[in-house]
């Protein structure tokens, strides 16, 4: 199995795609932005929200209880829908372990903030205020981030690409939302933003595109750019392989069991291939 100690050279592969897609994010968070500033990222959540753990988080009960009231009376009111965004990415901030990783608590807070979001867009037409949508920006960067530490660290191959195919549905949903910021500031960076989570999304093209238009946009250089986005171009590639990899042993084994022992993911069999 990809994953079995005893299949060392694929294991390998696989070892320095995950590491050093992990490497790239530390550095690409930093270097054009990603984590601070106006747009923020899982550096900036997990970072700047002071490990108060769940009960740091239940001190947006209130308000999370409140909004929900209303979306109970009118489940189209947009101002409630946008508060969830905020709150709940409030909460999931806080909901970190000693470390400084999202906890179990925080990630389902980001979720529940990411489906508020879908909720928001669909429910104002797309009509929708830019700061909301950084905060669903920042989730889902923080999402996808989550979901890729946990495929990178597991010795299951099928725990690996159902962790991989959410990290990549995470990172598609934040270049989706990072358009929207596009849109309405048309600048060198956020196209940048944009290339560089298509790119792990492994929507190449689309990523291509973006990446021309921030060279040709406020505040960008072709080198600039360049330098931000062909390592991400790059592993987005290698993440595209290593998930296709997965996904034919997953169909290979019926999704039975792998080289760590019984698959606690048994019965999902070749079904998660999709994404690559």
């Amino acid at each position: 199995m990809l994953f079995d100690l005893q299949s060392g050279k694929r294991r390998r592969v696989v070892q320095i795609t995950f590491g050093t897609l992990a490497a790239i994010f530390a550095i690409s968070f930093v270097f054009f932005g990603v984590g601070s500033g106006g747009i923020g990222g899982i550096g900036d959540l997990l970072g700047g929200g002071g490990g108060g753990g769940g009960d740091a988080s239940s001190a947006f009960d209130e308000d999370i209880e409140a909004a929900e009231a209303r979306l109970a009376v009118n489940p189209s009111d947009t101002a409630a829908l946008s508060e969830l965004v905020t709150l709940h990415f409030q909460a999931g901030r806080q909901a970190v372990d000693e470390n400084g990783a999202l906890t179990s608590d925080g990630e389902e807070e980001l979720r529940l903030g990411a489906d508020a979001w879908n909720k928001y867009v669909k429910a104002s037409k797309s009509n929708v205020d830019t700061g909301v949508a950084t905060i669903a920006f920042q989730t889902f960067d923080a999402l996808g981030a989550t979901s890729f530490e946990e495929a990178r660290t597991s010795t299951s191959s099928s725990e690996a690409l159902t962790a991989v195919n959410s990290a990549v549905a995470d990172w598609e949903a934040a270049a989706e939302t990072n358009r929207i910021l596009v849109e309405r500031q048309p600048t060198s960076a956020n196209y940048t933003r944009l290339a560089y989570y298509l790119y792990l999304s492994g929507q190449t093209e689309a990523a291509d595109q973006a990446a021309e238009q921030a060279k040709k946009a406020k505040g960008g250089t072709p080198a600039d750019v360049d330098a931000q986005t062909q390592q991400a171009k790059a592993l987005g590639t290698q993440l595209q392989a290593a998930i296709k990899q997965l996904t034919k042993e997953q169909q290979a084994t019926g999704g039975g069991a792998t080289g760590g022992g019984e698959n606690p993911l048994g019965g999902l069999g070749g079904g998660l291939g999709g994404s690559g």
